[in-house]
């Protein structure tokens, strides 16, 4: 019967698309500019979504998230899953920014130069994690070598020398078509790291002959993806066309993709209504006024994602008044429990503002021991994830209490800090003159949705703790909440978002150590950063499992972030028939238009639900093979 119900259910599914007919341009909208075009750095979603659909990598991920191949055919790995063996496709053409055929053939040296690139401190690459440095035979020696000569630490040898040492780095072209990894450890999960941005090629000729202009536009740039940049204008789109000499050219359905730039969700929604986009996610206010409306119907909620918005607190900030603060347990204990996340939820969901907050930093359904057991299943997060949302209005007034003790005289100074002006210019600027209250800065992305959360973040401090204890002062950005207040230290408070890179915790807990990739708060625990790298030392799964569960509950416990909430899951109206592009937990997987079908009218809700279900009744049969 299930079977039955499968193949009615997809088939009723293909038949109304037929119908309607599919189109080959996709529609749709980003609110942040990308930081640059360089696609082996993408700390923000826009990046991430160029990378994914221009470069291609040696395996990606299918619409059920199996790890097929890609630039390489084929694969091998030794029976202690320790050398990894990817034999390329042959007669692969590098493409330029017309989509024409370049002199350059992609092969395994390009997989080499990639990482060449990668390790080379200088370039910046922050998601080279010490998990993953460790991970590849005289990766870890060779890149701190490197970060030495440049710290003046290293004399008797020049920086080409080191360079030269990248020959007993674990990364190696056996021969034209043979790119072969040589791990540290056994390593059976290794494929999902090869959906990272940081194994993808680049052609080593044409890296020298750009040089430090590489990726500041698109005609500094080869493409090997299914799409190459047709078109980039900063602050205004982006648009992608179908790479004509794609090795799997027959899959991308989708010629076009055209991308604007629009951060009012009120124009967004009009350009939907209006035929001019494939897809528009909606405020919560938007979901309320379309109800009753003849959109009502085409209302869903999409999928949430392994992204983890989590709020981050600047332990080094030049505000002496919030450093004093937020380097002190209980008043951290306070925010923890004073922030109503159910309530700041309510702005993206009106209807179920709990069902998507997530309480860990490592999400749920992304790394499995050698048992099948989920991570988050191990008793230390289980409780943690399990405990919904955990506002506690006493519990929050009661620590804030005990932080004013520790913190101020009793009479209202803040203990150690003088008057001092506070330079953020232009996002703020702050007088301060040690005494309470305590003057914290809240900063945001542009956009209605950020900004009445801001808001409402300002006004559920304030009341809870008393605008004589705490003025919450609300900055926002231009543009890149990176480049202008966390890369400068420009913020008190902030919430963002990190994706979960690879099948292991370290993916996340690996890249929050002491002066981790996305450690932004810039804290330190030398308890936590011994538990992260004790759990990276193990080989079994469980055994690792368990001691990073250890390491994350002691983590959420000092309340150095605050998990707020999964990516993903948003109200949505939408032309895109859901579940035929890739699907990735890891990586950059989940951006991909590969495979994408757009029809020519907008979804019902119900046609969603339909083909939600056929969906995962097909991949658990196609998964269980």
């Amino acid at each position: 019967m299930k079977r039955r119900y499968l193949i009615v259910a997809l088939g009723l599914a293909l038949c109304a698309l037929a119908a309607v007919g599919a189109q080959d341009r996709y529609y749709a909208t980003y609110t942040a500019e990308g930081s640059s075009l360089r696609y082996f750095y993408t700390p923000d979603t826009t990046d991430q979504r160029i990378a994914a659909n221009t470069q291609d990598g040696l395996v990606e991920q299918d619409r059920f998230g199996r790890f097929v191949p890609s630039l390489a055919e084929r694969w091998e790995a030794s029976p202690d899953s320790k050398v990894w063996t990817f034999y390329l496709r042959k007669d692969v053409p590098w493409v330029d920014s017309k989509g024409q055929k370049t002199k350059y053939e992609i092969t395994a040296d390009d997989f080499v130069e990639g990482f060449r690139y990668v390790a080379d401190p200088k370039n910046g690459i922050k998601n080279l994690s010490k998990d993953i440095r460790r991970m590849i035979v005289g990766l870890n020696d060779y890149y701190l070598d490197l970060v030495d000569f440049d710290a003046g630490k290293i004399k008797d040898k020049t920086r080409d020398q080191l360079l030269g040492n990248f020959a007993k780095v674990g990364v190696k072209a056996l021969d034209k078509y043979t790119v072969q990894y040589t791990l540290a450890r056994p390593t059976p999960y290794f494929l999902s790291f090869l959906v990272m941005e940081l194994f993808l090629p680049v052609e080593k000729e044409f890296l020298d002959s750009v040089g430090e202009n590489f990726g500041i536009s698109k005609e500094n740039l080869l493409f090997s993806g299914a799409y190459y940049i047709s078109d980039w204008q900063r602050d205004k789109q982006i648009v992608l066309k179908a790479n004509p000499l794609y090795w799997d050219a027959k899959s991308v359905t989708v010629k076009t993709v055209s991308l604007q730039k629009i951060v009012d969700p009120t124009i967004t929604l009009q350009m939907f209504q209006r035929g001019e986009l494939s897809s528009a996610t909606l405020t919560a206010e938007q979901v309320k006024a379309l109800a009753g409306t003849k959109w009502a119907d085409n209302v869903f909620m999409a999928e949430p994602s392994t992204v983890t918005y989590w709020f981050v607190q600047n332990f080094t900030s030049a505000n002496p008044e919030f450093k004093a603060f937020v380097n002190n347990l209980n008043f951290r204990k306070a925010l923890y429990y004073g922030l109503d996340r159910a309530k700041l939820n309510e702005l993206d969901d009106p209807y179920q503002p709990a069902a998507t907050l997530r309480n860990t930093v490592v999400p749920e359904q992304a790394a499995f021991d050698e048992k099948g057991k989920d991570y988050a299943d191990y008793p230390e997060v289980k409780a943690i994830r399990d405990a919904g949302n955990y506002y506690d209005k006493a519990k929050a007034q009661d620590y804030f209490r005990k932080a004013l003790a520790e913190v101020t005289d009793g009479k209202g100074t803040i203990k150690g800090v003088q008057p001092a002006t506070v330079d953020w210019k232009p996002i703020a600027e702050l007088k301060i003159d040690g005494k309470l209250p305590l003057q914290m800065v809240y900063v945001y992305l542009p956009g209605a949705t950020e900004t009445k959360r801001a808001f409402l973040f300002k006004a559920m401090l304030e009341d809870l703790f008393g605008k004589d204890n705490i003025q919450v002062t609300l900055a926002q950005v231009i543009d890149d909440i990176f480049a202008e207040a966390v890369e400068p230290r420009r913020f008190d408070m902030l919430h963002d978002n990190f994706r979960f890179g690879f099948a292991d915790p370290s993916a996340q807990l690996g890249r929050l150590v002491t002066k981790g990739a996305v450690n932004d708060g810039e804290f330190s625990d030398p308890e936590f950063d011994k538990l992260v790298d004790e759990a990276s030392q193990k080989t079994v799964l469980s055994e690792r499992f368990k001691i990073f569960s250890k390491a994350e509950a002691l983590f959420i416990d000092r309340c150095y972030v605050y998990p707020w909430r999964m990516g993903g899951a948003s109200y949505m109206l939408s032309k895109v028939v859901p579940f035929t592009y890739p699907r990735g937990g890891f990586g950059i997987t989940r951006f991909k238009y590969k495979g994408m079908i757009v029809q020519k009218d907008p979804l019902t809700s119900k046609q969603y639900e339909e083909l939600k279900k056929a969906f995962y009744e097909e991949m658990n049969k196609a998964t269980a093979k």
